[in-house]
């Protein structure tokens, strides 16, 4: 019976000890969404106001600093690609509104 006993609270112990790694990735894939929604966020802004390039001008250096400090802090490469993206959509603005 003390047998049994220790063999079961040693596998619940080793089974406590090890950690998901699904979980683990899920964590920053979630992690990488609320990064990319912040930029995302901030280069919406400059989309939105587009059409009056006085307004959208302003809010241009901001977008680009944002997605800046995400590149450094995102880690899937899909984040990556969506930074470029969302980069390139500022550039187009900033481009269009001299």
């Amino acid at each position: 019976m003390t047998r049994k006993l220790a063999a079961l609270v040693s596998l619940a112990l080793s089974l406590a000890a090890c950690e998901n790694p699904r979980q683990k990735a899920i964590e920053k894939i979630d992690q990488d969404k609320e990064i990319l929604r912040r930029a995302g966020a901030s280069v919406n802004a400059v989309i939105r106001n587009s059409p009056d390039c006085a307004v959208a001008k302003p809010l241009m250096p901001e977008a680009y600093q944002r997605i800046e400090e995400a590149r450094g802090q995102v880690s899937a490469p899909a984040s990556q690609a969506t930074l470029d993206a969302l980069k390139s959509q500022v550039d187009r603005i900033a481009s269009a509104c001299p």
